[in-house]
């Protein structure tokens, strides 16, 4: 077993991000909402859908680390990181060539405060350009990225550690010891990734990319009972709290008991739920695709 980073690292100086004040974080969320009509980093998905996904083309796999989301560059402006759900943002200090910053660029980055690590994974847009093309291409930017317009400053970057993902082949899990509980997958012609909710048991059946999936088929996951008592015409509402770490995954509740997740797949509605604070009243329906509930409008 390969060392813990978290207790083996040596750490000269404790990494305190500044947050951004109100003004530059509005700023930053109105740039990167700019890009495109749905700019959501990744979608839950669970094994089943999944499955059927990574049939068709090349994946690769990430386990999850810290909290997903932007790593922005615009002129006159410091460095910005914010998260997919536009909750929280940090201004970042490092060193770049001024190109990445004169004509505007954004990644894709975790952010992991624990461990002090800023993980890049992937590249939209770089020096004004927009990188629209598959993923490995745009890896082999952000690559050259790292190696040749990014300067490593322990002293600027006051304890933060700035490194590239390490993606793995999808066949690779066969050989995991311990699957992790969430895997995120990026396909090779797929700008968002999926977010994949692991069984909790049994081995994970790994397809042959391009071929259909043989042997043992993923444990179907069986619609809940929200509730037995409510009429008919209201068995398919319920109350909706944002999942705090998730983007447009909601935990359910019916008269205050907790029922499960539900994801939003629709990216007008997903605005208009994160305008809403608390909880919220919602119309949902059992999506077998999926296998959890989806919300598809505001009571």
């Amino acid at each position: 077993m390969e060392p813990s980073l978290r207790s083996s690292s040596y750490r000269p100086t404790e990494c305190k991000l500044r947050r951004t004040d109100p003004a530059l974080h509005e700023t930053i969320q109105r740039f990167v909402e700019s890009l495109s009509h749905d700019v959501r980093v990744s979608q839950y998905a669970d094994i089943n859908y999944a499955m059927k996904r990574f049939e068709n083309s090349k994946w690769y796999w990430l386990t999850q680390s810290g909290r997903s989301g932007y790593l922005v560059f615009l002129p006159n402006t410091p460095v910005v990181w914010i998260d997919e759900q536009f909750k929280s943002s940090y201004k970042i200090q490092m060193r770049v060539s001024s190109a990445v910053y004169e004509k505007t660029s954004i990644m894709i980055a975790s952010l992991n405060l624990g461990d002090a690590v800023l993980r890049l994974e992937d590249v939209w847009l770089m020096a004004g350009q927009p990188i629209n093309t598959p993923f490995t291409q745009r890896w082999n930017t952000l690559q050259e990225f790292f190696a040749l317009q990014y300067k490593s400053d322990s002293v600027l970057q006051q304890g933060l550690r700035i490194e590239t993902a390490a993606y793995q082949s999808l066949e690779s899990i066969k050989d995991i010891q311990h699957v992790p509980n969430t895997l995120l997958a990026q396909g090779e012609n797929e700008k968002r990734r999926l977010r994949v909710q692991m069984p909790n048991s049994a081995p994970v059946p790994v397809p042959v990319q391009g071929t259909k999936v043989q042997g043992t088929k993923p444990t179907q996951v069986k619609k809940p009972v929200l509730n037995t008592t409510r009429s008919v015409q209201n068995a398919n509402e319920a109350t909706a709290v944002a999942h705090p770490e998730y983007p447009d995954t909601y935990d359910l509740f019916v008269n205050g008991v907790k029922k499960g997740y539900a994801a939003v797949q629709d990216m007008d509605l997903s605005k208009r739920l994160r305008l809403v604070k608390g909880e919220i009243r919602v119309k949902i329906e059992w999506n077998p695709e999926f296998s959890m509930f989806e919300i598809h409008d505001i009571l």
